[in-house]
């Protein structure tokens, strides 16, 4: 499959996103949104799920399990099939 070849967007997306919080600690958040008006924009829904990590925690990947990596995966494919009608 070329990379470059067009094709539809649907209509529901997973932004993912990093919040510092006040003791220095890292949220990572997943939020729904909606494919807006124009064809680049979208509009937020709702937060999906989030996770908070304690100071430092995310400074090595390396150091962060393998399971967890997949987890996070899973859980944007998931939501983003899910949500627009592919899955269960």
């Amino acid at each position: 499959m070329k990379s470059s070849k067009a094709a539809p967007t649907k209509n529901i997306g997973v932004l993912c996103s990093l919040a510092e919080l006040a003791d220095g600690s890292l949220r990572v958040v997943l939020d729904d949104v909606r494919k807006g008006q124009g064809e680049t924009s979208w509009s937020h829904q709702s937060i999906f799920t989030f996770k908070d990590y304690a100071p430092g925690h995310l400074a090595d990947l390396a150091e962060l399990p393998e399971n967890e990596l997949a987890d996070f995966g899973y859980y944007v494919l998931t939501r983003l099939l899910v949500s627009n009608g592919h899955g269960s």
